[in-house]
């Protein structure tokens, strides 16, 4: 691995870099930021260069031919079968401590594992000077009564000399200030349009249209490009559109209902999914640069009903894009001076039809109804009621009906 392989994120890139040719690293490292935008990557990187032999005299890139830096190129998910370094997502083999370990999508890392985990660390390195760890969503070490968390203060206040810990959360709120205050923070920001797009040119065959549409419509996050260019949410985006180009008065309580139906059933799909084949640990590794298993980066997703709010979240954040488009248009009054503002350039019609069919205020209330919505998944209230509560108030809302032969 090599640096050029994180997309974007130069300031977080440069700063690594400088206390790498410096020698002046931190005993623990906090990489913050939304999920999907190369935290894990640059984590990953960061460590093989740390644990590299054969460092470079500028000390900022791994040699790559080092015994050290084949163990990370023959890495396979989050399996590395390199004696010093430690991962929670898979154990290396003949490790009896396989339950101790915790996957990507717990809801929290339990004392066990923290006290598996530490214990190690306090090992001797065996083929070099250093021993690594990486904790994936850190936040969940403060889940319950931190419990878990108190435990790794030791740990984290009288660390081995020998000891690099590596942390990564999108939810750094949720780690108690006395974790946050004895570690080296380290900010990643959201992708841009264009760094996505270079990104998704990296990955994929597509062309620059569907490249084009898919970073615009990624919120920053290069594995939601990814899911709409071939995954499922592309055949998501593709039902809303299609419904919302066809919404009435009359038929808006089923377009609501209908939302919680497909999150019902999609959501039964992909949790019975995930159930037979099993969570490879490629997916578990890939899950915070690639959104999360299918884009799902909620530390809920793992159960039935877990997988059921992440489809609907994404299934209201796509009405959310489509009205928000629409209000560019309401407002502008003119189309050609919208275009460029546009997050889905490809829906221009759906975009006038919503803008003819709410107006410039009709878009703002709903708008407003959709982010109570999404408040209220993130609560746990039940979907159909979300369904039918955000229908009703996008039926007060409209102003035009569907007229035959006008958008």
């Amino acid at each position: 691995m090599s640096w050029e392989q994180l997309i974007g994120q130069k300031p977080a890139r440069t700063y690594l870099q400088a206390a790498l040719a410096g020698g002046r690293l931190a005993h623990a490292f906090l990489f913050a930021g939304p999920a999907g935008v190369g935290k894990r990557t640059a984590a990953y990187i960061f460590a093989q260069t740390v644990m590299c032999h054969q460092r470079p005299p500028t000390g900022i890139q791994p040699c790559g031919d080092c015994k050290s830096c084949r163990w990370f190129a023959a890495r396979q998910g989050a399996l590395i079968e390199h004696p010093d370094f430690i991962s929670l997502l898979h154990p290396p083999k003949g490790d009896k401590g396989v339950e101790k370990l915790v996957g990507d999508h717990e809801p929290m890392i339990k004392l066990e594992t923290v006290q598996h985990f530490c214990e190690k660390l306090y090992r001797s390195p065996m083929a070099g000077s250093r021993r690594v760890l990486i904790i994936p969503e850190a936040q969940r070490l403060c889940k319950g009564q931190s419990e878990s968390a108190n435990a790794f203060l030791k740990t984290l206040e009288e660390p081995p000399h020998s000891a690099l810990i590596i942390m990564t959360t999108s939810h750094p709120e949720g780690l108690i200030e006395t974790i946050t205050s004895r570690v080296q923070l380290v900010q990643f920001k959201r992708l841009s349009a264009d760094e996505i797009r270079e990104g998704l040119k990296r990955i994929t065959k597509k062309g620059d249209e569907d490249l084009a549409t898919a970073a615009m419509l990624a919120d920053g996050s290069l594995g939601r490009g990814l899911e709409l260019l071939g995954g499922d949410l592309k055949t998501w985006r593709s039902g809303v559109v299609r419904t919302l180009s066809e919404i009435q008065p009359r038929n808006a309580l089923a377009f609501g209902i209908g939302l919680w139906t497909v999150a019902d059933m999609e959501g039964k799909r992909l949790f019975a999914q995930k159930e037979a084949a099993g969570k490879t640990e490629a997916d578990e590794e890939e899950s915070d640069d690639s959104g999360g298993d299918d884009g799902a980066s909620d530390e809920q997703v793992k159960t039935e009903a877990g997988w059921k709010r992440y489809v609907f979240r994404r299934l209201l954040e796509l009405v959310e894009v489509s009205f928000r488009d629409a209000l560019v248009v309401a407002s502008s009054g003119d189309l050609s001076q919208a275009q460029p503002l546009l997050l889905q350039p490809d829906q221009q019609k759906l975009s006038q039809t919503l803008a003819h069919r709410f107006g410039d205020e009709g878009c703002q209330q709903v708008l407003l109804a959709i982010q109570e919505a999404l408040e209220a998944v993130q609560l746990y209230v039940r979907g159909d009621v979300v369904g039918r509560a955000l229908a009703g108030k996008m039926a007060d809302c409209m102003i035009s009906p569907l007229v035959p032969g006008r958008p």
